[in-house]
């Protein structure tokens, strides 16, 4: 594990592998660090600040060697540890799921303040929301929202069974599985014509070309499920398939918020304006994140103009 003699301390074993994380190029050697050392230990809270002297026994240290290991291999931190923060609670992940990252919270954020300018305008504003999550994952957009909204029911979808049995564990740990149903399948394929209806569609779908994906940060190449990142040719493969059938699902003056790809809102726009639902939110349905990328679309299922000031 290190470069000198086995630490036997915990505070020896720290400065050593933040060390071997920045000799490695990690962009947050002590953070990561801390990560990795309490997961190997169990410690919960500030343990890892409180206990510095503590003498690490053969199998701990190998316990923290095998993470570290894993590490210098550009394995995200997440998938080592089998759990991300997003929004505001923990998910489990598998190698079926995507990593969600913090640029995705853009969708919550955007979902959010839609409904509820919709919901200040309507007269039945506390009847019970419907939500659907396409290609769900490990759960994070729905549950995410159904935590938010104590009312709001939802349905998870995804092709991948594994991708849906971690979903449901995550639905039961965050205590909202009572309200959410998970439907394995090909986006909309799963749907009947008129079967149900939705207020809102909730999307992150695989949108990078296909010959870009092995160019990504080995951290998104080597170990995100291909299946959640190829959207064809051009990116463009899954958004062409899901916005012509989303009048199956999607209520009248229901939204769909859709996460996109860097330079892909034009051609996405034109698909939904095609199919005649109108942009929500902002004129064009554009919500940009923390970075000022045109994170999100929304769009809304009216045929008169919706926009919000």
């Amino acid at each position: 594990m290190t470069e000198d003699a086995a630490p036997t301390h915990l505070r020896a074993c720290c400065r050593n592998v933040i060390r071997v994380l920045e000799k490695v190029g990690v962009d947050t050697p002590e953070l990561d660090a801390r990560l990795m050392i309490s997961d190997a230990l169990g410690f919960k809270g500030a343990a890892y600040f409180i206990e510095p002297d503590r003498l690490l026994s053969e199998q701990e240290l190998n316990e923290i060697a095998q993470r570290l290991t894993r590490r210098m291999a550009g394995e995200p931190v997440s998938r080592i540890l089998g759990v991300r923060s997003f929004w505001k609670h923990d998910f489990g992940l598998g190698e079926h799921t995507l990593d969600p990252r913090p640029d995705s919270e853009t969708l919550i954020e955007t979902a959010l303040e839609l409904l509820e300018a919709q919901a200040a305008q309507a007269s039945d504003s506390g009847s019970e929301l419907s939500i659907l999550d396409l290609g769900t994952g490990s759960g994070a957009l729905l549950i995410s929202l159904l935590l938010e909204l104590p009312h709001a029911r939802g349905m998870g979808v995804d092709i991948s069974p594994q991708a849906l049995q971690i979903a449901s564990k995550n639905a039961w740990k965050l205590r909202c599985a009572d309200r959410v149903e998970f439907r394995e399948g090909d986006w909309l394929d799963v749907f009947e014509e008129g079967e149900e209806r939705f207020d809102l569609v909730i999307c992150n779908p695989p949108y990078i070309p296909a010959e870009q994906i092995d160019g990504l940060a080995p951290e998104v190449a080597k170990f995100d499920p291909r299946l959640a990142l190829d959207g064809g040719e051009k990116g463009l493969d899954p958004y062409q398939k899901i916005i012509p059938q989303l009048s199956k699902v999607l209520k009248s003056r229901g939204l769909a918020v859709f996460e996109i790809g860097e330079g892909q809102e034009q051609a996405v726009s034109e698909l939904f304006l095609q199919a005649g639902y109108k942009p929500a939110g902002t004129p064009d349905g554009r919500f940009r994140d923390l970075a000022g990328w045109i994170r999100c679309l929304a769009f809304r299922a009216e045929k008169e103009d919706c926009h919000q000031d």
